[in-house]
């Protein structure tokens, strides 16, 4: 007796999910943030973030009127989604510093709506942070310093 698949056979598949769909679950991520987002990985964090998948898949499937998208579904295309906007900041980021000429790279793709809305959620996570060792900074601060005291050498 089987219950409906068998062994070799493997689920179907569901449909490529919208740019619609996308920004749908770009936007729900970004007002259920600080608790899907968090670093924290303690029990009562993990069940909060379950909580708030849960609550976001049905509000996801509620808005949309294409198939229906399973928790496990939404987080992978939130975690794929990610990914693929941080590898688009990262080549715009690696394109504006190149040096020795020649043609300008337009292959580049410019940062889209969701790209705009995911740098929101994980800024710092994409852009990393500004460090305080580094000699841009002291060089920074120290043309601060002489705009105020006007110094004279």
């Amino acid at each position: 007796m089987s219950c409906g698949i068998e062994k070799n056979e493997t689920p179907a598949r569901a449909k490529n999910f919208t740019n619609e769909e996308v920004l749908l679950l770009s936007e729900l991520v970004g007002k259920n943030r600080s608790v899907i987002e968090n670093k924290q990985s303690g029990v009562i964090t993990h069940k909060q973030k379950e909580a708030a998948w849960q609550k976001l898949t049905m509000e996801f499937n509620a808005s949309t009127s294409g198939d229906h998208r399973s928790t496990k579904m939404l987080i992978k295309k939130w975690r794929n989604t990610k990914k693929t906007s941080t590898k688009s900041y990262s080549a715009n980021k690696k394109s504006l510093y190149k040096t020795g000429g020649g043609p300008k790279d337009f292959s580049i793709v410019l940062e889209t709506l969701v790209d705009a809305i995911v740098h929101d959620i994980i800024c710092a996570r994409m852009t990393g942070y500004e460090a305080e060792c580094d000699s841009d900074y002291v060089v920074a601060s120290m043309y601060r310093f002489d705009k105020y005291y006007h110094l004279t050498c």
